[in-house]
């Protein structure tokens, strides 16, 4: 709700602007002329298209004008950096740590952090289980990592690719990935459907 009040205020420029008078070159003249970060810009774009939508159903207008504003400015989101192998040495090697436990089971999980309060572990078959959001996601298996055993599994993890860097370096194909992940196989019928893996499969790349 904050985020769209903040994106409403940063569209003053066309507030005394009756809606349907306004066009796509003014929308587009409202993301341009902003000054704000790239994130905040995209709020602004999400605004419109949600105004344009309720605006049509209600026919207010009969043409979005809001499909084809763009954001022309790079992308300053900062993502996730992996951890270096000397980085995840330091956090095996910090003994009775419950913090190098943790980011230690992210990393190698790779379920989100709202997977935590379901997620089932089975020590002695070396899996977790569980996962949220998407159908791909939800109940999937991914198979425990040998260092992973030294640990007290305080259990706890956030979607994390650190262990699933380097694909190619490990022998890990892009359907493995993607299926330990619980990335969808969009548009992938074969994989999606008959593309089985067993947990020894998986357990194979570690």
């Amino acid at each position: 709700m904050q985020s769209t009040v903040s994106a409403f205020k940063n569209c003053s420029a066309v507030h005394d602007v009756p809606f349907d008078s306004l066009r796509h070159k003014d929308l587009q003249s409202l993301i341009d002329n902003c000054n704000k970060k790239h994130s905040s810009l995209e709020l602004i774009v999400s605004l419109l298209h949600q105004m344009y939508k309720y605006a049509l159903a209600y026919e207010i207008v009969d043409r979005d004008y809001s499909s084809a504003v763009k954001i022309n400015i790079a992308d300053d989101d900062e993502y996730g950096v992996p951890f270096t192998d000397q980085e995840l040495h330091a956090l095996r090697t910090a003994k009775d740590n419950e913090t190098s436990e943790m980011i230690l089971i992210m990393c190698y999980s790779g379920y989100r952090v709202s997977a935590y309060k379901s997620l089932f572990v089975n020590l002695e078959e070396g899996y977790f289980q569980g996962g949220v959001k998407t159908r791909a996601s939800k109940e999937r298996i991914v198979p425990i990592p040998p260092p992973a055993f030294f640990l007290s599994w305080r259990i706890g993890s956030a979607a994390s690719e650190s262990c699933f860097r380097n694909r190619e370096k490990y022998g890990v194909s892009e359907n493995d990935r993607k299926r330990m992940l619980g990335h969808s196989f969009c548009g992938d019928i074969t994989n999606s459907v008959y593309g089985h893996r067993s947990l020894s499969d998986l357990q194979l790349f570690f």
